[in-house]
């Protein structure tokens, strides 16, 4: 019997074309979890019921009305019985060996309290590929991430919310995950861990990030001003509570330029230069100069060809 049990916690939202594929990525570990729950979030389409309908024997679906994917978490982390909870989204999948090696970065760091690994994307054509992550260690038994902003600055995400695990008292501790926000709940959620909690890292690829979410706010009306999670983090290194100050403002400029990024493909290059004009966009110099020029020569030319058609 597995000594470390794990719940798996999925929020589930209108994932009628996924969720069975998540599920049996679960139901297919080679180290079993003892439970899993699948939070249903007033979904309208057919998803529960394909949940239901695979009849796993240590699966549970709890429902409630639409809330949110960090309400959902909540509720799942609230209703776990086990000592880890292990999140996996809907459309994402892991290897068969995630939880396996969940559980050897417990035993070797007791006292981490997240836990994760690399992952790889997977694109609309079925095509995987590494995610670009800035790694400083590369110890196949892994290690603790003791410099999460400046591997989260100068490159991807180093780990995504299905390529985690958290112990459920450090998740207490860390206020769980922020209700209500429009963007940015997961990020908040990794920003609390980095300066509160320590974390235990796999650079193997174990899950599975599916891109391409079609009409996804974000990709219908890009956000016009910093996300709260960055706000959060600018006021924690004003009030000393950050260490590597420096990898922090890095880590926000790298924010602030990916939104300016998103507001240039919608051609918002007003809205793209307002975000560029906060200083802290400064600490990526070559992203901040490229999208502020980029920004300022197109909006010139909308303007002139505007005229021209006038």
């Amino acid at each position: 019997m597995n000594t470390i049990q794990f719940t798996v916690v999925i929020p589930l939202y209108n994932k009628s074309e996924c969720i069975v594929r998540a599920l049996q990525s679960v139901h297919t570990q080679h180290h079993q979890a003892a439970e899993i729950i699948v939070v249903d979030d007033g979904s309208t389409d057919d998803s529960p019921q394909k949940v239901i309908d695979l009849g796993l024997p240590n699966l549970r679906l709890v429902r409630q009305t639409n809330q949110g994917v960090s309400a959902a978490r909540n509720k799942g982390v609230k209703a776990a019985s086990s000592d880890y909870v292990a999140f996996l989204d809907a459309d994402d999948t892991w290897s068969p060996f995630f939880l396996a090696r969940m559980a050897e970065l417990i035993q070797r760091f007791p006292q981490a309290g997240l836990f994760a690994s690399r992952y790889q994307k997977v694109l609309d054509n079925g095509e995987y590929i590494d995610a670009k992550i800035a790694l400083t260690n590369w110890a196949p038994e892994g290690y603790e991430m003791d410099n999460y902003f400046e591997v989260a600055a100068n490159g991807d995400l180093p780990f995504t919310m299905s390529s985690l695990v958290v112990d459920k008292t450090a998740f207490n501790q860390l206020g769980g995950f922020v209700v209500g926000e429009w963007m940015g709940e997961d990020q908040s959620f990794y920003v609390q861990a980095a300066l509160k909690s320590r974390i235990a890292y796999s650079p193997a690829i174990e899950s599975f990030y599916f891109l391409g979410a079609p009409g996804s706010a974000c990709d219908k009306a890009p956000p016009t001003q910093l996300c709260p999670f960055a706000e959060r983090l600018l006021s924690a290194i004003k009030n000393g509570e950050v260490a590597h100050t420096a990898m922090a403002h890095k880590y926000v400029a790298t924010h602030i330029c990916d939104l300016a990024k998103r507001n240039i493909k919608h051609r918002l290059y007003g809205q793209a230069l307002r975000l560029l004009a906060n200083p802290v966009a400064r600490a990526k110099p070559l992203h901040w100069s490229a999208y502020l020029v980029l920004s300022v020569c197109r909006s010139t030319l909308s303007r002139v060809s505007f005229g021209l058609i006038r």
